[in-house]
């Protein structure tokens, strides 16, 4: 069976490549936002249909490996910016002075709260006029592992819807061999 020109007709994902990339700015520009599980919800559930529906009408278009490769440059750079909040260490400032620090490491090696520290930018350990309470650094160190958890779990949904589009893009859509004959009529 020949291809089929479609002159003056639109593509017929256009919608839902419009929708997919709303939904992921949205999504990433809200990313320091969202703390309720339900706004998660939401972003997660259409990400996750508007990636579904395109795939299942997706077309082969002459510029569908420049759109593959940019996607997957795209969920290459997300992924490994949610790797690296997930790995890298956590020095927030213990209160307005920027040059006290308290180490929390990381996402996946946090210190235990007894053992948090204040230190210098240099990584030694300060010794204090005024001692500050335990139960501070831990709640500080608490509230940007949070963060960092939040944002290292919202990049990587970013990066797997993008790497689906990418594989779509790359990988040409398989077509039946039923689709190819017609049908045999009785």
């Amino acid at each position: 069976m020949a291809l089929r020109e479609r002159r003056g007709e639109g593509s017929r994902t256009k919608w839902l490549t419009t929708a997919f990339w709303v939904i992921s700015a949205l999504f990433m520009y809200t990313l320091v936002l969202i703390s309720r599980w339900w706004e998660w919800l939401v972003f997660i559930v259409a990400g996750i249909a508007v990636t579904y529906f395109w795939w299942r009408r997706r077309e082969r278009s002459r510029y569908s490996l420049l759109f593959g490769v940019t996607c997957a440059f795209f969920a290459a750079t997300v992924l490994a910016v949610s790797a690296a909040a997930v790995l890298r260490t956590v020095s927030p400032p213990v209160d307005s002075v920027p040059s006290e620090r308290v180490v929390c490491g990381s996402v996946v090696n946090p210190v235990l709260g007894n053992e948090l520290t204040v230190t210098n930018r240099s990584g030694e350990p300060v010794v204090q006029s005024r001692q500050v309470p335990q139960s501070s650094l831990e709640r500080v160190c608490s509230d940007r592992l949070d963060y960092r958890r939040s944002t290292a779990a919202g990049l990587a949904l970013v990066g797997l819807l993008l790497t689906v589009r990418a594989t779509s893009h790359l990988f040409p859509r398989r077509t039946s061999a039923t689709t190819d004959t017609p049908a045999r009529q009785i």
